[in-house]
C-alpha cells in the first residue's frame, strides 16, 4: 500500500530540530521522503541525528546552526537553505525556551529572552522563506504552540504569552496568504516527555503517577504524538485544514477544568 502522507520531493524547515519535538519531526519527515533543512545549535546532536538516519534510502536531511533569535542569522541561514533548495514548502516553528517563575518574580531578562527565541525567532523564519512560498503559491506553516495558553498550567508566564502569540500570527497568516495557496495551522502540545519537561519533572514513577493521573489517556505524551499530526498537516491530505489549533495532550485540557470537575 503507497504511503498517502509521503513527502517526496517536498522541502522542508524544522527550527529546534536536534531534541524532543523537533527530533521526532526531523525523523518523521525525512522517514517519508521529504529533503529537510533541521535548526539548532548543538552540533553533536544534530551528527547524532544525521549519523543515524542517512543510511536510509529516503530523503534527504542538512544541519545549519543558528540563533533563531538573532535576525541576522535567521536571515543568512533562510539564504543558504533557498540556496541549497531552490524553494520551501514546509516550515515547521518549534524553537522554544522557558524559564518556570512564579508571576511576580519574574525576571525581566528571562522574559525577553523567552519572547526573542519563541516569537520573533518564528516569525524570522517565516519572514525570510514565505517568499519562496508566495512564488510557488503553495505552503504549510506549522507553529508548534503549547496547550498552556489554554489551560495555563506548566511553565512560566513569558512562555505561555510567547506560545500564545503564535495564535496571532496564525491568524495574520491565514487571513493574507490562503487566497495565495500558504496554509497555517498549530499544534498545541501538552504533557509531552521531552528533555526540556524533564528538566523540571525528573522520570521517576512518583512523578509520572501523578501526571497520568491527570491524564484521562492515562499515559504521558511522546515527542512521536506531535510529529505524526505535524506529518500529516505537511501533506497534501490536509490542504482543506487552515488555522487550527490542534491540542494533542491525552484530554488533559479537558480534564483539568474546574467546571468538569
Amino acid at each position: 500500500m503507497d504511503n498517502i502522507l509521503d513527502l517526496k520531493d517536498k522541502k522542508a524547515v524544522v527550527t529546534g530540530g536536534t531534541s524532543g519535538i523537533g527530533k521526532a519531526i526531523v525523523d518523521i519527515f525525512y522517514r517519508n521522503n521529504a529533503d529537510v533543512a533541521f535548526i539548532g545549535r548543538d552540533q553533536a546532536r544534530a551528527s547524532a541525528i544525521m549519523d543515524n538516519l542517512l543510511p536510509e534510502d529516503r530523503g534527504s536531511l542538512s544541519f545549519y546552526s543558528c540563533d533563531v533569535s538573532k535576525r541576522k542569522e535567521v536571515k543568512s541561514t533562510c539564504e543558504k537553505i533557498l540556496g541549497e533548495f531552490g524553494r520551501v514548502d514546509i516550515i515547521v516553528l518549534n524553537s522554544g525556551i522557558e524559564y518556570s517563575e512564579p508571576v511576580g518574580q519574574t525576571d525581566l531578562d528571562h522574559w525577553d529572552e523567552v519572547f526573542a527565541v519563541n516569537t520573533d525567532g518564528a516569525f524570522y523564519f517565516i519572514r525570510f522563506l514565505l517568499d519562496s512560498m508566495l512564488k510557488n503559491k503553495k505552503g504549510s506553516i506549522i507553529l508548534i504552540s503549547s496547550a498552556v495558553t489554554i489551560n495555563g498550567g506548566g511553565g512560566g508566564i513569558a512562555y505561555s504569552a510567547s506560545k500564545a502569540a503564535l495564535k496571532g500570527i496564525s491568524s495574520k497568516l491565514n487571513y493574507e496568504l490562503l487566497p495565495q495557496g500558504i496554509r497555517t495551522n498549530i499544534i498545541s502540545p501538552g504533557v509531552i516527555d521531552t528533555p526540556m519537561f524533564r528538566k523540571k519533572n525528573p522520570d521517576n514513577p512518583e512523578i509520572n503517577k501523578k501526571l497520568i493521573s491527570q491524564i484521562p489517556a492515562r499515559r504521558i505524551g511522546k515527542p512521536e504524538d506531535i510529529a505524526s499530526m505535524a506529518l500529516f498537516l505537511a501533506s497534501d491530505h490536509s490542504s482543506f485544514i487552515c488555522g487550527q489549533d490542534i491540542v494533542i495532550d491525552g484530554g488533559r485540557t479537558v480534564y483539568r477544568n474546574p467546571h468538569l470537575s
